[in-house]
């Protein structure tokens, strides 16, 4: 499908696709509209295309389809907001509104690149392999971070004084009856934390947000334990003693397991690729004359 993309015949075919589109957002209104015609002809297409831009999928087969089932009153709602917006165009192009309106000008280029967008997406599909290559690639991206289980007791450095907490931290360390203190009576001693007291499940980056990069190290090193303290730990607050119940490691999922996942991606950066090499294409159709004087 790639090589598709480069060839002759779709940037033939892709240019006459643009040319069709800037006419068809470009075009102005008759003389005879312009000097005072009130008519607007409604048909299918004018409202196929009508409601592919309100929903912003270019997927005629789709909108066919929907306009085929309509009801009558749907129908003529639909209708109804066609000639309102087809109104009002009107009379803002007849006062000369889109002159030298660049929001206008970026709308237009805007359309032009949805339907470039659409008519490129509707035709990619990944070759064998792939999406399985496209995971080994960015296979960082999808890992599954590590996750701790932990509890602690924590000593101000602010309240109790740098020096103090530490002491005070160590004191308690080195009672025996630390070991009677279960997971989820930590918060009875010491001081309250800014954050959490019990951390359950947290992950690496969350745990290292609310502590430090040094505290996650250490805790790393940690041997799981319903009843064993260890520390004292010092974050950017102060000393901690922590009881380490659950931790795993950082994992990569299979594929299979997010293979939905990997694939909206992989979908996502080959269209945006694709729609790049298809304007580039249509750029260099044009020839650039460059005066900054």
């Amino acid at each position: 499908m790639k090589t598709f993309f480069k060839q002759p015949l779709f940037h033939f075919i892709l240019a006459g696709a643009l040319i069709f589109i800037a006419y068809a957002l470009t075009e102005k209104p008759a003389p005879e509209v312009q000097a005072g015609g009130k008519v607007i002809t409604v048909d299918r297409t004018d409202l196929l295309n009508f409601m592919q831009f309100r929903a912003q999928a270019f997927q005629p087969e789709l909108f066919r389809e929907q306009l085929d089932n309509m009801s009558p009153e749907e129908i003529e709602s639909l209708v109804d907001a066609f000639v309102r917006e087809e109104a009002m165009h009107r009379e803002a192009m007849a006062m000369g509104m889109d002159q030298g309106d660049y929001i206008i000008r970026q709308r237009l280029v805007q359309k032009v690149e949805f339907l470039l967008e659409n008519m490129v997406n509707q035709a990619l599909e990944p070759e064998a392999g792939e999406i399985e290559a496209f995971y080994e690639a960015r296979k960082d991206d999808y890992q599954i971070d590590a996750v701790y289980t932990f509890t602690h007791i924590f000593f101000d450095g602010e309240e109790r004084g740098w020096e103090q907490a530490r002491a005070d931290a160590d004191e308690l360390m080195a009672n025996p009856q630390l070991t009677e203190i279960a997971f989820n009576d930590a918060s009875a001693y010491g001081d309250r934390y800014p954050f959490l007291q019990n951390y359950v499940e947290r992950t690496r980056d969350f745990v290292v947000n609310n502590f430090t990069e040094e505290f996650v190290t250490a805790l790393d090193a940690f041997t799981l334990s319903n009843n064993t303290w260890r520390g004292p730990l010092e974050s950017r607050y102060g000393f901690h003693l922590v009881l380490l119940r659950e931790k795993s490691a950082p994992r990569f999922p299979p594929l299979e397991d997010i293979l939905g996942r990997v694939a909206d991606d992989w979908r996502y950066e080959s269209v945006l690729k694709a729609r790049r090499e298809a304007e580039d294409q249509v750029i260099e159709g044009y020839t650039i004359d460059l005066n900054l004087e």
